[in-house]
């Protein structure tokens, strides 16, 4: 009844969404268990049939979701994410559309940054030639500075914050994305609007809190709680449907 996409081991993912799962059974009277997806074939099949009751992941998920299985929004993490396109500054490059038929880095579809870069080239007869990377955006900054690619999509705070300003220093930013809603949970429209509202309370005021710490220091650092989420605000980020060839 509890899934989350496949970022970690089925073992990794009992500890941290286990203590979860174990609340909700308490507060809903009825058993919620932790599942593994197992691999991203069988994610993405499992969610489009809408077999998944309450799910934690990116809001471009959350969004396809609400718009195609009238999923809810129930709480989700605090702040934003947005994203930055940068590009090798020995280049000289200044405008996005100069990178058509150029390299640029990116983790691989579906991730939210990667979905993005995508979105900022909609025709598919003009665009760079994504080259896919794993093991997170230090490795995709890696390839960038080491002249594997031009260009490369990543997480705005991890460009401001992590990155050292020698190497920062290397990059022009040409692009900076909007502000996205972060990671969530959202509910599957079968759970009762009663048990649905304490979820929420319990997540973003209640016991549910410390249920979810583990899960809050893995993606949010030093959150304390949910924060509650609103429909209206995944209206634009149905982005798997825009770029279905790529992630969908």
């Amino acid at each position: 009844m509890c899934l989350p996409p496949h970022r970690e081991t089925a073992e990794a993912g009992q500890k941290l969404y286990g203590p979860l799962a174990d609340h909700l059974s308490g507060l809903l009277n009825e058993k919620v268990v932790y599942q593994h997806p197992g691999n991203w074939r069988k994610y993405k099949k499992e969610m489009q049939k809408g077999s998944y009751d309450i799910v934690f992941d990116g809001s471009h998920f959350a969004a396809w979701r609400m718009e195609n299985k009238q999923a809810k929004a129930a709480v989700k993490l605090p702040g934003g994410l947005s994203f930055v396109l940068v590009a090798r500054k020995e280049l000289k490059l200044t405008d996005k559309k100069q990178l058509i038929g150029r390299k640029v880095c990116t983790l691989p579809s579906p991730n939210l940054g990667a979905m993005t870069v995508y979105s900022m080239y909609p025709n598919q007869m003009s665009q760079p030639v994504f080259t896919f990377n794993k093991g997170g955006f230090k490795k995709v900054a890696k390839k960038l500075l080491a002249g594997k690619c031009d260009a490369a999509i990543m997480r705005k705070s991890f460009f401001a914050k992590k990155m050292p300003q020698d190497q920062r220093d290397k990059l022009n930013v040409l692009e900076t994305s909007k502000p996205y809603v972060n990671q969530g949970v959202t509910l599957n429209a079968r759970i009762p609007a009663a048990k649905r509202k304490l979820i929420i309370k319990s997540l973003t005021k209640g016991e549910g809190k410390n249920a979810a710490l583990p899960l809050l220091k893995r993606f949010s650092g030093k959150a304390k709680a949910f924060v509650v989420a609103d429909t209206k605000e995944y209206g634009e980020l149905n982005l798997l449907k825009k770029n279905n060839m790529f992630g969908w």
